[in-house]
């Protein structure tokens, strides 16, 4: 929903209910045809403000809006009283804890509220908002102060200076973070040790647990995130393609690498673990799920290096054009360029140009 005094007003004249939402200098007013006030000199309802000391926000106009709504009632019903609100106009308290409370609300009207948005909120948005001293105004000095207590350079900096830049724009609070964002950069992580496919098929080989053993072979050539084995059916008839029905990046449709892979190990009976029934769960949930199984089946390496081994496969052994490969893989052409150009190897690196250069 849209929170503008142009879009609050459409909905209020759609509504008939017959008052403005109007922003008077940085706070919000109602605009009606109102009784006088008491002491007036006037006998006859005329258009008068009726002030609500919110801000013109998001979370004000939110406010405001229900409020007109409520007025309107009043004033239809001939009951509108002004003793309601005179006396009513003080400043409200409007601390860290008020701002973070109506951004939250925001967060979740805007977005939806499930295990996700859930776990989401609590991760990359509570932990930040919690280092704010609550009970102090929301300054500059105070989210400048808050955003430079984490180290710098890392994702820890950079995370908390967006996220606090997101609740000064919701509060109009003037204050430029990025500058204090430092240089972290995924890009710069260790370079993963990836396995071979040879390594890859004698570790699955080594998977007992028939429906973990194909789940470890999902993964691998279809270069699956963990949790989507879950939402993941492979076709029978060739070229055995993937459909994923769900997950984070919704429905798409990915390819095995190597091709022989899907049918030396019959990856179409989908043979994959009954999804956990427990109210709640999340993408997350569901991927630890399949992170510790796999680690009781003493596979060595991060069961995320069999997608990162899938996308080097596609661009060095197999030429797939970047911009298919990234949504086989299901995210854009940014992250996949990013995040897994950094892992071809030299070998790679001399085996294409070698392939590229022979009898020229």
């Amino acid at each position: 929903m849209k929170w503008t005094v142009e879009a609050v007003n459409d909905r209020l004249k759609a509504g008939k209910v017959g008052v403005k939402v109007e922003q008077r200098g940085d706070r919000l007013s109602l605009r009606a045809t109102f009784p006088p006030k008491p002491g007036s000199d006037k006998d006859k309802p005329y258009q008068q403000y009726l002030a609500l000391g919110i801000y013109a926000n998001p979370a004000g106009l939110q406010r405001a809006e229900a409020e007109a709504k409520i007025v309107g009632g009043l004033l239809a019903r001939g009951e509108f009283d002004w003793g309601r609100y005179l006396g009513e106009e003080k400043e409200p308290i409007q601390n860290c804890g008020y701002w973070v409370e109506k951004f939250k609300q925001e967060y979740f009207a805007a977005n939806g509220d499930d295990a996700t948005k859930q776990q989401t909120w609590k991760r990359h948005y509570e932990a930040c908002f919690n280092k704010l001293p609550l009970n102090a105004n929301l300054t500059p000095e105070i989210l400048i102060t808050t955003a430079i207590s984490t180290p710098a350079n890392t994702w820890t900096r950079r995370t908390m200076c967006q996220k606090l830049e997101q609740l000064a724009k919701f509060a109009l609070v003037k204050v430029d973070l990025k500058k204090y964002q430092g240089e972290y950069s995924s890009s710069k992580q260790i370079i993963r040790q990836l396995p071979s496919e040879d390594e890859i098929a004698a570790a699955r080989e080594a998977i007992t647990h028939p429906e973990w053993q194909w789940s470890f072979g999902a993964i691998a050539c279809y270069g699956l995130r963990p949790h989507e084995i879950f939402f993941a059916t492979i076709s029978p008839e060739p070229p055995h393609a993937c459909t994923i029905d769900d997950g984070k990046t919704g429905v798409r449709i990915a390819f095995p690498l190597p091709p022989g892979w899907a049918s030396d190990w019959q990856l179409w009976e989908n043979k994959k673990p009954s999804k956990v029934n427990v109210e709640g769960v999340t993408w997350k949930d569901l991927g630890n799920r399949v992170y510790k199984a796999l680690k009781r089946y003493k596979v060595n390496f991060p069961t995320y290096d069999l997608r990162h081994a899938w996308a080097i496969r596609a661009a060095t052994k197999y030429q797939i054009p970047t911009a298919v490969a990234a949504q086989w893989m299901g995210h854009s052409v940014i992250v996949h360029l990013r995040e897994y150009q950094r892992h071809i190897t030299q070998g790679d690196h001399l085996e294409i140009y070698e392939r590229f250069t022979q009898g020229s």
